[in-house]
Formats: structure tokens, C-alpha cells, sequence
């Protein structure tokens, strides 16, 4: 019996960094296994975003959002639009993500090798120094860090990797859901790993490293804002997940931050007073772009 060749779709979200974006696309289109169509997410960029792709990517197709929905708001947007177009699998971006040649080559092969039920399988990264970055974690009330492993190792299975050249199952997609837009960002891959797991999908890493990942903002000790989100964002989860061990995980976690805060000479009361705040959202359920992050630059991520 004849296979038929599984459709994949490109979703990269970006704003305000058409620099960068130009890269990660042309690292896109330039892989020995032709994507069957290339989506961007433009998350209301004011620098040109949509002129440049129009200008010099005319096969890509332009998702415009109409306000700055962050990351969460994005991989959303992107994953729903690429199920609805009929694609099987979603390879999922950062606009500072820059692909191997033949990463969708390798990664698609692994997968369609997987048993069960493969739903999110995500590669090794690089930053721009070459070295390799974290695979992902095991969830277990806690995270727990993974030992260091080989690149020629065999595929890994996880409960939680990031979004980040990133294969997405459209099959799970549809059964699932897309990620919590009203997060904005921060904790958004890790919820929706873990509400695939439940769901009775396997989450995956192929350890060899198939990307360069710059995580330009997301380097060197994170800004206030960010403290922000992962708290709120991440105790809304716990509290939607009904889980007592990682509502204490969750405390403990968020505890020592606070204290981190305090001993930290960058900012130490803005950083326990968002904390503090994020907590206070999520009981109340508030969402969403709460907190305005500062205008992306060349240092500066999305």
C-alpha cells in the first residue's frame, strides 16, 4: 500500500523584527524537503513586516493580526489557520529560528517512524554560538532537568519542549485545541504539552540539533515583565489543571523566585511587585496583554 506524502506547513510568528524574519524564511525555503506552504503570523508589526514579505517572499501567506497578541496569541493563530488549510503537520517558529537544510527532512522521517501516537515532536537547537541549548523536561508535579544527551542518541520522549522548530500534529490540533491565546506568552508551549499528554498524545525530541535558535531577549537574566506572565500564566494552569502537588510545586517554585527577587541588585520591587501581581491575575482570571513589554529591538524578543 502506497503512503501519501503528509502536507506540512511552515507557522512563524514575528513582530516588529523583519531582520531576522528574512533569515528564518529563507532558511524555510531553502530546505531539501520542499514545505508545502509557509505561514506568517504577524503580530501587528509598525516596521515594514508586511511590505517585506509581500516584496520579497511573494509564495508566503501573510496572517495580519490586528493587535500585538504575543506568542501564545500567535502559535495559536498560526496552528488553526494551518489545520483549517488542510495540512497534516505544523512546524512551528519564533522569527529568530533558523532551520538546517535538511531539519524537515530528518524530523518529518523520524516521526512518521514514531509508534503510537506522536502529537508535538521538537528537535535539538543551537544558539548562535553553536552551543546546545536545554531539550525540554520532564513533568512530574516539578521540572525536572534531563541529563546530558548525545545528539546521535535515539528520539526522546518528553512531557514538555519548547516551540521552537517545533512539529505539530494537525490530527491532535483538532482534537485538543490550539495554545491559550489569552496567555500572551510565557507558559504557553508548556500547558499545551501537557494537555496533549492528557490527552493521550506522546510529546517528543530528536536530540540532534537541527536549528540555530538565537532567543534574542529571552538571554542573560530575564526582565521584570517576564516574571510577570510565567507566574501568572503558569499558577492560571495549575488552577485549570486542579492538581493540589503542582499547586504546591507551583508555590514553592514561586516563592523562591520572590526571594531571588529580593537579593537581586536589578530591580528587586518591581520584580516581586509583578510576581506578586501575577499572582493576583490568575485568581482573578484576568488574561491576556496585561503588561505592555518594551518595543522589540536587535536584543529584544516578541
Amino acid at each position: 500500500m502506497t503512503v501519501s506524502r503528509p502536507s506540512v506547513a511552515a507557522a512563524v510568528i514575528t513582530y516588529n523584527r523583519h531582520d531576522v524574519l528574512r533569515q528564518c524564511l529563507s532558511a524555510l525555503l531553502n530546505q531539501t524537503r520542499q514545505l508545502d506552504e509557509i505561514l506568517v503570523v504577524d503580530n501587528a508589526s509598525s516596521d515594514g513586516t508586511p511590505e517585506m514579505v509581500a516584496d520579497e517572499f511573494p509564495s508566503v501567506r501573510l496572517i495580519r493580526m490586528e493587535d500585538n497578541t504575543g506568542a501564545a496569541g500567535g502559535f495559536a493563530a498560526g496552528l488553526q489557520e494551518a489545520v483549517t488549510r488542510g495540512h497534516d503537520w505544523v512546524w512551528v517558529f519564533n522569527d529568530d529560528d533558523m532551520a538546517d537544510r535538511d531539519a524537515l527532512n530528518l524530523m518529518l522521517e523520524t516521526t512518521l517512524s514514531l509508534a503510537g501516537r506522536p502529537g508535538i515532536v521538537a528537535c535539538g537547537r543551537r544558539n548562535g554560538e553553536g552551543e546546545i541549548y536545554p531539550l525540554g523536561a520532564h513533568w512530574q508535579h516539578r521540572h525536572v532537568p534531563l541529563p546530558a544527551i548525545r545528539p546521535d542518541d535515539p528520539v526522546l520522549p518528553l512531557d514538555v519542549v519548547t516551540f521552537s522548530g517545533t512539529l505539530v500534529s494537525a490530527e491532535m490540533v483538532r482534537q485538543v485545541g490550539v495554545p491559550q491565546a489569552d496567555y500572551f506568552m510565557m507558559i504557553e508551549d508548556l500547558e499545551y504539552c501537557l494537555r496533549a499528554k492528557r490527552a493521550g498524545w506522546s510529546v517528543y525530541v530528536l536530540p540532534k540539533p537541527l536549528a540555530t535558535a538565537l532567543a534574542m531577549g529571552s538571554e542573560g537574566v530575564a526582565p521584570p515583565w517576564r516574571g510577570y506572565y510565567q507566574t501568572r500564566n503558569q499558577l492560571a494552569m495549575v488552577l485549570d489543571r486542579r492538581s493540589p502537588l503542582e499547586l504546591f510545586w507551583w508555590f514553592v517554585r514561586t516563592s523562591k523566585f520572590c526571594v531571588g527577587a529580593l537579593r537581586s541588585g536589578d530591580r528587586p520591587v518591581e520584580r516581586l511587585r509583578l510576581r506578586l501581581l501575577g499572582t493576583w491575575h490568575a485568581l482573578r482570571h484576568v488574561t491576556g496583554r496585561t503588561i505592555q513589554p518594551p518595543a522589540p529591538s536587535s536584543g529584544q524578543q516578541s
